[in-house]
């Protein structure tokens, strides 16, 4: 389903408060400065994300997922170009880009990070439509961005909604993506929450 502008809107700022938080977390966990923003979100289907993966340079991406369940059902995922992921992996524990050192923490941080980052995100969409979600642990893996997203698609009426999301962690630029996946009935249940909440707004 194709989201309007409002509806856009409306998750981009869930979106934005949950980067916020996970922001906050992770400068008093690392001790740098660290700024998270959300600027563009779309929904796509698996095969127009297919099409777009291209923008992405390299086939593989790095990727976390996490999967959840209750009044809302699906996967939520952060993922990085190669590049970016050695660079914000580089930043965050002073090692390296390209050594032996920094491939043997690249999976332990980015899942840390990835972590942090979905569950506040995910926490912000919660705390919204007020529900409490159940969690898998987080799931590393390296793929092409449409064959991971894919693996977690057994409905072709699943949602996906890709936000892009642009990390500036001191003097370093990165760029990567948050992508949720909604099972079937869950984003429509979301956009409902959202239409009572300014409904509610506008007649208080």
């Amino acid at each position: 389903m194709k989201l309007t502008e409002d509806q856009i809107d409306a998750l981009g700022e869930l979106f934005n408060i949950g980067v916020g938080k996970g922001a906050d977390m992770l400068n008093q966990m690392l001790g740098c400065q660290i700024r998270i923003r959300v600027p563009h979100i779309e929904t796509l289907t698996l095969n127009e994300l297919e099409k777009q993966a291209q923008e992405f340079g390299p086939k593989e991406v790095s990727t976390v997922n996490l999967s959840f369940e209750g009044s809302l059902s699906g996967n939520a995922m952060l993922a990085f170009p190669p590049q970016s992921a050695q660079n914000l992996v580089s930043a965050l524990t002073g090692e390296e880009p390209g050594s032996p050192e920094l491939d043997s923490v690249t999976m332990d941080t980015l899942s840390e990070v990835g972590n942090i980052i979905i569950n506040s995100v995910m926490g912000s969409i919660t705390n919204f439509v007020n529900q409490r979600l159940d969690y898998s642990v987080p799931h590393y893996a390296e793929n092409a961005i449409h064959k991971l997203v894919g693996n977690h698609i057994d409905d072709p009426e699943y949602s996906i909604i890709l936000a892009k999301a642009h990390f500036s962690i001191e003097n370093l630029e990165v760029d990567g993506e948050i992508i949720l996946i909604f099972g079937v009935g869950s984003l429509e249940a979301l956009l409902q929450a959202i239409e009572a909440f300014k409904k509610k707004l506008e007649s208080g």
